[in-house]
């Protein structure tokens, strides 16, 4: 069944909207193929069954339910090399709510740790830049710690994946959200890894586990076709996935006065999550110019405060034009929109005429697929 957005783009017409999406890669090896490979040739590491030999606890993080991840298919690839009668599961919320739901039930045969606000955390003191390291007690008392993710665009970290499954993923939310202020600065942007502060600030803290700590990310690209895997240390692992995920993820697009972006669930689905489509845009809008939102928003807003402030206003806003205009096209409530950043409008189609009426443009772009792609001006 196709999703609200996209059922939306194909209501209208192409001499109206040109479509840009991240390109599918052909199949290759399959997931469990990619880590094997990756498990055995680990970046800057020991190897992950020397490290587990002599672990009695075994922490194996998980992002949450927000993300879309091979779960299944990393952990089951994990089972067998870890001693698996020692690990404890942890879902990584960072700053959301989450659900054992995000671990597969052939893999529930753990014990399964929710982060969240009232779990146990221990003091890891600060990172250089001054952010207090409290996280959770089961990934901080543990022998060895497994982090798993998958490697996808993201708004102020650059991209997703590495040490962000440990922090934010299980610290205390008073110290993520004092991490993501960093956000405003502008090394902290879509695409940008390596001198970002913000993902720096966040690999320090990792850093802090007393514990061994082990990466496991994949690639796949927009469509879950894998691509690559890569595994060891927590940042040299990573590092070695970003030029091919920088070039998978790159889409290239004319400069508009209306871009158009939108994505499907689980991205689509909240507020929250969904102001992530708009850095994209930022590449290709020009000054005055407007970017319509359309995502179904079924979960809601999220914390109001949070998605106005901390999300649009410190890390999208820095990546629009100066003179923007924002209009929302979801299946929230009117009363509820008209709260957010954002103007709603009742359909794709009214907001696409008038955002060509008001800026004089004959033609807008589309971003599907938005939150998979690093967008470049042609």
């Amino acid at each position: 069944m196709s999703s609200f957005a996209e059922q939306a783009l194909a209501g209208l017409s192409r001499e109206l909207l040109s479509i840009h999406a991240p390109p599918r890669r052909a199949p290759g090896a399959t997931i469990p193929e990619l880590c094997r490979q990756a498990l055995a040739e680990p970046v800057q590491s020991a190897s992950l069954a020397g490290l587990a030999a002599g672990a009695r606890q075994i922490a194996v993080i998980v992002s949450d339910e927000s993300r879309d991840e091979p779960r299944d298919d990393m952990l089951g690839v994990l089972r067998e090399v870890l001693p698996w009668d020692r690990v404890t599961l942890v879902v990584a919320a960072g700053t959301h709510e989450a659900t054992a739901r995000a671990v597969p039930a052939a893999h529930r045969d753990r014990p399964v740790i929710v982060h969240g606000r009232d779990s146990r955390v221990v003091d890891l003191g600060r990172t250089p830049r001054g952010t207090r390291i409290r996280l959770n007690a089961a990934v901080a008392e543990a022998d060895l710690v497994v982090a798993t993710g998958r490697v996808r665009p993201h708004y102020f970290a650059g991209l997703s994946g590495g040490a962000k499954a440990i922090f934010p993923g299980v610290a205390l939310a008073e110290d993520a959200l004092d991490n993501h202020r960093l956000k405003a600065d502008s090394s902290a942007r879509l695409g940008r890894v390596d001198d970002n502060l913000c993902r720096l600030d966040m690999e320090a803290a990792a850093r802090a586990v007393p514990g061994k700590a082990y990466l496991l990310n994949v690639l796949c690209d927009a469509h879950g076709t894998p691509v690559a895997a890569a595994a060891g240390d927590l940042v040299a692992a990573h590092r070695a996935l970003v030029p091919a995920a920088l070039e998978l993820f790159a889409v290239r697009a004319p400069r508009s006065p209306v871009v158009v972006v939108a994505d499907r669930p689980p991205v689509s689905s909240s507020l929250y999550q969904a102001s992530k489509l708009l850095p994209p845009a930022g590449a290709l809008l020009t000054d005055a110019g407007v970017v319509i939102l359309v995502a179904d928003l079924a979960e809601g807003t999220g914390p109001l405060e949070r998605v106005n402030r901390g999300i649009f206003e410190l890390g999208v806003r820095p990546q629009l034009p100066p003179r923007h205009r924002i209009r929302l096209v979801s299946q929230l409530p009117d009363e509820v929109a008209r709260r957010t950043y954002a103007e709603p409008r009742p359909s794709l189609g009214a907001a696409l005429n008038e955002a060509l009426a008001t800026t004089g443009a004959e033609k807008a772009v589309a971003l599907w697929r938005a939150g998979e792609m690093v967008a470049f001006p042609e």
